[in-house]
């Protein structure tokens, strides 16, 4: 068992070390990989790596990471490469199992911490993506009524996209930014506002790229169009935030089906242990407490998927 703990600690160790150097010297890092890249530039564009780098490269990544992971860390906004969060992801649940087993917590206590360190991380980053994407269609009314407001005062569409990246915050900004400056390397306007859309799944970006496009190809008023669609965003936030109110009763009541038997639990098993012992000791509590779980689970899906509605 300590040699289980030995290793377990020394893998923690070693990742919260590189994490903490990578977060130290990562601009630094950063900025010599792009300053030996130019140098590799030849006349005609990059040249191809070398052997030696290709070598390196195979070398550095430990980690075979699944492309969702990586789009997943990109839209929720997390500056940490998939293979950084996924050494995390794992010396969080060896950190779970050694403070379980150096505090004697028993098999199920360890088991329900290992998995709540699974299951913990992949769900910040499925929340972090959500409001990430809300907050972003929030952002897009505004922006486009300043990206229109910059078009009549006479700016380029690419000038007004770099005074939305340079004048709002997170999430737009930093998105449009990206945009300005993959136009600036060569890269077509459409297919970065596309992979904008695709990035924050947003169906009022696609109409906005379609716009431009069609406004490049055949010309018209892109201001007007920008207006009309900033209105009609505007317009269903409002409708959102209505019906948010109006469902608010039954997201309470979910939350509290969901959490009210987890505290009685708590409670009764911190006031009289003894009378709840066999609820963790005995094969019939553990069927008990997988029924339990098991019809809580379904009681709050169902409460949430009658108060969500879809627009």
């Amino acid at each position: 068992m300590w040699i289980i703990m030995a290793a377990c600690l020394s893998y923690i160790t070693l990742v919260v070390l590189q994490f903490v150097l990578n977060l130290i010297y990562h601009r630094f890092i950063m900025l010599k990989d792009r300053l030996d890249l130019i140098e590799k530039q030849s006349l005609y564009g990059y040249s191809k790596k070398s052997k030696k780098d290709q070598k390196k490269e195979k070398q550095s990544i430990s980690i075979e990471v699944p492309e969702k992971l990586k789009e997943n860390l990109l839209m929720a906004g997390i500056n940490l490469r998939p293979d950084e969060f996924l050494k995390m992801w794992l010396g969080l649940a060896a950190f779970a199992v050694v403070i379980c087993v150096a505090l004697d917590k028993g098999m199920i206590v360890t088991l329900f911490a290992f998995a709540a360190a699974l299951i913990g991380p992949p769900m910040y980053i499925k929340i972090k993506r959500k409001q990430r994407i809300g907050k972003f269609s929030q952002q897009l009314g505004d922006a486009l009524l300043i990206l229109s407001n910059s078009l009549r005062a006479g700016f380029t569409f690419e000038q007004a996209l770099a005074s939305i990246a340079k004048d709002l915050p997170d999430p737009i900004g930093p998105e449009f930014l990206k945009v300005c400056r993959e136009v600036e390397l060569g890269e077509n306007i459409e297919k970065s506002l596309a992979a904008v859309s695709t990035r924050m799944e947003s169906e009022e970006m696609k109409l906005m790229n379609t716009a431009v496009s069609i406004q490049r190809q055949v010309g018209g008023n892109l201001a007007d169009v920008l207006d009309n669609i900033g209105e009609a965003i505007r317009e269903r936030i409002t409708i959102q935030k209505n019906i948010k109110a109006l469902t608010a009763q039954g997201d309470v009541s979910a939350k509290v089906i969901a959490g009210l038997p987890v505290v009685v639990l708590v409670l009764i098993s911190m006031v009289n242990k003894e009378y709840m012992e066999p609820v963790f000791t005995t094969p019939f509590g553990y069927a008990l407490l997988g029924v339990s779980a098991t019809l809580e689970i379904m009681g709050y899906a169902m409460i949430k998927k009658i108060t969500n509605i879809e627009m």
